[in-house]
């Protein structure tokens, strides 16, 4: 029988336009914790959002913003916080060599867990109109989507997509539509890892043209 995670608190959402990231529980707690927590917590809507399409994640349910956290933690006793792996992932990312390493075994992971996504049909220009946020990697598809390259990750409203511009004109292996031609997309929903993944390989470096 495999046994339970530890009980923390996880990114649940993210909001580009005025919260940023909202936390939640990675398990379902009892009356008496969520009692202990409820002040510090807010049931969030659709509703709740200055723009419901700037979001991704799971939008809806009840999540707290960061400045609670440390308190949420505090009334829990929950020994796995935040800032904790904040802290041990910032101090790994400050040796450029174990920066270097951890990005190119991220790629890898992130090339494996996509090619398992669906591959939904989509004009890109929509997808970019209704993401919360687009990173371009290395600016690789700025200075190469005339040409018919570059890599985006799009964050939508539920999930993270991985685009590969495939050359220009028509290729029937794609399944977006560029202007000049297409690009190969995978689709996952939202994670907190998958995120963390796709910020390490990007620099978080976004594209903001068009």
């Amino acid at each position: 029988m495999r046994e339970k995670e530890p009980l923390r608190l996880m990114k649940k959402c993210y909001d580009s336009i005025e919260y940023g990231y909202l936390y939640g529980f990675n398990q379902k707690l009892s009356g008496e914790a969520f009692a202990k927590v409820q002040p510090y917590m807010k049931k969030f809507l659709r509703g709740d959002y200055k723009d419901p399409l700037k979001i991704t994640g799971q939008a809806i349910g009840w999540m707290c913003t960061r400045e609670n956290v440390p308190k949420i933690e505090e009334l829990l006793g929950i020994t796995d916080t935040v800032q904790k792996r904040e802290n041990e992932y910032a101090e790994k990312l400050a040796d450029p060599i174990k920066k270097q390493e951890m990005k190119e075994k991220a790629q890898i992971i992130l090339d494996t867990a996509f090619a398992q996504g669906d591959q939904p049909t989509h004009e890109l220009s929509r997808l970019m109109l209704h993401s919360s946020i687009i990173f371009d990697l290395n600016d690789s598809y700025k200075n190469g989507k005339e040409e018919g390259k570059g890599t985006l990750y799009i964050y939508t409203p539920r999930s993270i997509y991985y685009i590969m511009n495939n050359g220009v004109g028509k290729n029937t292996s794609n399944n977006i539509t560029t202007f000049n031609g297409g690009a190969i997309g995978y689709r996952l929903f939202y994670h907190e890892r998958l995120d963390q993944l796709v910020r390490l390989v990007t620099d978080e470096n976004e594209y903001k043209e068009d």
